[in-house]
């Protein structure tokens, strides 16, 4: 997707997941009610009854068989689907007991407000924090696992007021609605299984792989499920019990199929780069788990405290999985993305105050000022230059963020290129060597770093920071990562290629990231990198700075050639020289004694 597409979606959706948080801000105390009931696996006949509930006090018990044609839509939806009512919410139904029909009548009652409050201010919270990751991820690096992170929030950040509207409405427009939710719960489950099986690099291996192919086929098997239900429920005169169950698959087998992947990629992932992951890796699985929960509890029980305890649980795991993931980002690089906290906060920042300034702009010109038409002139005027403003307003944020936030990987950066300039004038090749090892360690504490410099049919190690003695002390032209970068010639990431050796570093020492020192079109050496002392991986700008670095090594190594080859010139003349001298001399006597 281009740039400027990819910001446009991305604004488009923040601007609607904006507004869901604004709508659920709005009706956090909204009393949310139940009958106190549930019914079994035919979704007719009475399971359970609490007690001290209307269910309770009208006499209903187990067993009882419910007229399902004699429920109100919002009834059918609080028995299959097991949505909650408003507060206060009135039923009449008929029930069979031993082939004696009768009417019941119930009103809805609120759940402790406290209680229910808290859910509701936690599903916003937690939603919004979830879109903020996962749509700051898809700006600063668009693949296919950030978006499928991106489709996970949204249905964390509907109204229940829509979902109340739709219990009782029996338009085109609210069966429109429940088609929304469908697609919104099937690019969920997509969501969820795709960035489950690619997390973290966007690259699925093994049977993750096998699950990521699953995901699309799965999202669309669960919204024909969900479309069923839903559409069954509205205008079905009987009850969708089979559709009921399988709604529960659809829910499970998503989840289930993310557990997997997680596992999977935790089994299979070595060095610190696991311990890197783990964070992540185990509030996600949080958020898988009490989102199964979450669905179960609604479905078996009326229980208003297990219901309410369940929905908390699964209202707070994202906001963990947010926050593990920004930590992971910012603090172990773990899916390649730098500074997430500076451009989220640029972008949280200019799109804030502009819709705050909109907001102001369309209270005053359109409330105060009595002529429209200047009102629009006016906010027209205000929007360009809002427009113009918002470039420079951006940079200056973003500078500010910078110098106060990275202050010491400034510092970094500026210490390897004022070192990397001085290459040139470098005297010997093994000053060369030093700083191109022991410059990145300790500018940027790095848990290790070592230089292996061309040694005839292959490379050895001529400096290093944080090796062992009895580590690898020369690598082979035939060596698989020599290989690779003497056919590319260019920096890899040493943690994602198979580098079958055992006497390299490992755990917080494990060779991350591998730089060739190229001159003309051969290697002249390769140096290693290790991550932060702190187990962290090195992000973007510090990969650049390394880069930067052996290319001076290389102008370094080429202009210390240029001087070794004028030097042997110089004394191959010389002799030249010589050798015409003791040519002329004997040319000289030859002539003489001929004379």
């Amino acid at each position: 997707m281009p740039k400027a597409m990819r910001i446009a979606v991305v604004a488009a959706i923040a601007v609607i997941e904006l507004v869901g948080f604004v709508a659920s801000i709005a009706q956090y105390d909204m009393p949310i009610g139940g009958y106190g009931f549930s019914v079994a696996a035919d979704k007719i006949t009475i399971a359970t009854v609490l007690d001290d509930s209307p269910a309770k006090a009208a006499g209903i018990a187990p067993g009882d068989k419910i007229v399902y044609t004699t429920l109100p839509l919002y009834g059918r939806r609080y028995v299959v689907l097991g949505e909650y009512v408003p507060a206060g919410t009135t039923m009449t139904f008929a029930l069979v007991r031993a082939g004696v029909t009768r009417n019941v009548t119930l009103q809805a009652r609120a759940a402790e407000s406290a209680i229910s409050r808290i859910v509701l201010l936690t599903f916003a919270i937690a939603g919004l924090a979830m879109a903020a990751v996962g749509l700051a991820l898809v700006l600063l690096r668009p693949n296919v696992m950030t978006w499928g992170f991106a489709f996970i929030s949204p249905t964390l950040l509907l109204p229940w007021s829509l979902f109340f509207w739709s219990q009782s409405a029996q338009s085109a427009e609210a069966a429109a609605f429940d088609v929304g939710i469908v697609v919104l719960y099937a690019l969920q489950a997509a969501g969820i299984m795709i960035f489950a099986s690619r997390f973290p690099d966007d690259c699925a291996r093994g049977i993750s792989r096998i699950i990521d192919r699953l995901a699309i086929p799965t999202a669309a098997a669960a919204a024909v499920i969900y479309a069923a239900l839903y559409l069954a429920v509205r205008f079905s005169n009987s009850p969708p019990a089979g559709w009921a169950i399988a709604s529960d698959f659809a829910v499970v087998v998503p989840s289930a199929a993310a557990l997997i992947a997680l596992v999977s990629t935790y089994v299979t992932t070595r060095g610190s780069l696991r311990t890197r992951l783990l964070p992540t890796l185990a509030s996600f699985l949080v958020l898988v788990i009490t989102a199964v929960l979450q669905q179960l509890s609604s479905e078996v029980s009326a229980n208003f405290w297990l219901n309410y305890a369940t929905q908390f649980a699964f209202a707070l795991s994202p906001a963990l999985v947010a926050a593990a993931v920004a930590y992971g980002v910012v603090r172990h690089r773990v899916m390649g993305v730098s500074f997430i906290v500076s451009r989220t906060l640029v972008y949280t920042i200019l799109t804030l105050s502009a819709v705050a300034l909109f907001s102001l702009i369309e209270y005053i010109f359109g409330k105060v000022l009595e002529h429209r038409g200047l009102a629009t002139v006016l906010e027209i005027v205000a929007a360009i230059t809002l427009g113009i403003s918002l470039n420079a307003l951006h940079s200056r944020i973003d500078a500010f963020i910078d110098r106060v936030l990275f202050h010491r990987r400034h510092l970094a950066e500026k210490r390897l290129n004022d070192v990397g300039r001085t290459l040139i004038h470098a005297t010997t090749e093994d000053s060369i060597d030093e700083i191109l090892a022991g410059e990145p360690a300790e500018a940027l504490d790095l848990a290790s770093a070592a230089v292996f410099r061309r040694n005839g049919s292959g490379y050895a190690r001529v400096s290093a920071r944080g090796w062992n003695q009895d580590e690898a002390s020369t690598l082979a032209d035939d060596d698989r990562l020599v290989m690779r970068l003497r056919t590319d010639l260019r920096p890899i990431d040493a943690s994602s290629l198979a580098w079958p050796r055992s006497d390299v570093p490992t755990s917080e020492r494990q060779v991350l990231y591998a730089v060739p020192v190229v001159i003309g079109h051969s290697v002249e050496a390769i140096a290693l990198y290790g991550g932060h002392t702190a187990g962290e991986d090195l992000d973007p700008d510090e990969r650049r700075s390394i880069r930067d670095l052996a290319h001076l090594a290389g102008a370094g190594y080429s202009r210390m050639h240029a001087e070794e080859l004028r030097r042997r010139l110089e004394t191959v003349e010389a002799e030249n020289a010589s050798l015409h001298a003791v040519e002329a001399k004997l040319t000289d006597l030859l002539n003489r004694h001929l004379s």
